[in-house]
């Protein structure tokens, strides 16, 4: 159950036994593009050129010199369908499929486009804009209805954009928020500090507390990745106290001071 016969004989032939078609469709374009990582959180808008087949200017589609009428087709008399015995693990039946010469119209030019030569479609370079939205993912998927390949008596096919995006040196995703590693001094970390953050959308500046632990998050709120239904995720700070590997004589006395107050 929940087969059809004619959609058998549709997905082999191109045809159902009723001689309904399909409606002709051009090809689908996939093409790949590689971003930024400001770009895929912030979101941008990119132009391509596509080497396509696209609906001829000239004729606008119809394949007929400017002026010029159309006549029946030979070869389908009209009907845009041909009729073909074919042969299937049914056995032998008549089919009905697309007159070729006519592309299923039922009528040709009476002189055909000296631009298309009557294809109704050719080869052109076509810029397509690109908008690509915050937040997208690396491999996420864009799909561009009616940007793919033209065809005669049909609609256009659809263009897929495969996103990649770069890796940041800084800037991590988690989610909707974006993480990132801070260096301070000890000093810094014992008496508080503030610091200047180099953000995706600028500079900020982060307060640093008094007595904080290596490894403590520091939150920064609406500094991450924009959500789909609104809002923004934040910027997670991670802190991590430098340690330094050499002292001057004061340095080594004020820090011995320290120990003797338990410090």
């Amino acid at each position: 159950s929940g087969w059809d016969i004619g959609d058998i004989f549709g997905d082999i032939f191109g045809f159902s036994p009723e001689g309904r078609r399909r409606q002709r469709r051009g090809r689908d374009i996939s093409i790949d593009l590689e971003i930024s990582f400001e770009e895929a959180v912030l979101g941008t808008e990119r132009k391509v050129i596509l080497a396509k087949m696209a609906v001829c200017g000239k004729c606008q589609g119809k394949g007929a010199e400017e002026g010029t009428g159309f006549k029946t087709c030979p070869m389908c008399q009209g009907s845009g369908k041909i009729h073909e015995t074919k042969r299937s693990f049914f056995g032998a039946f008549t089919a009905v499929t697309e007159c070729g010469n006519c592309k299923s119209r039922g009528k040709i030019p009476e002189k055909k486009c000296s631009a298309c030569r009557g294809e109704g479609v050719f080869p052109k370079k076509d810029e397509a804009t690109i908008k690509i939205p915050a937040g997208i993912e690396d491999g996420q998927m864009i799909k561009l209805s009616g940007e793919g390949e033209a065809v005669a008596n049909g609609i256009n096919g659809d263009l897929y954009v495969k996103i990649h995006a770069q890796l940041h040196q800084i800037f991590t995703r988690e989610g909707a928020n974006l993480a990132m590693n801070l260096d301070i001094r000890l000093s810094d970390a014992l008496l508080g500090a503030e610091k200047e953050i180099k953000t995706l959308d600028g500079v900020i500046k982060l307060k640093i507390p008094a007595g904080i632990d290596s490894g403590e998050i520091l939150r920064v709120r609406g500094k991450g990745i924009p959500r789909e239904r609104g809002g923004r995720g934040d910027l997670l700070i991670k802190i991590l106290i430098k340690t330094p590997k050499r002292l001057s004589a004061s340095a080594k006395k004020a820090i011995e001071d320290l120990r003797k107050e338990g410090i």
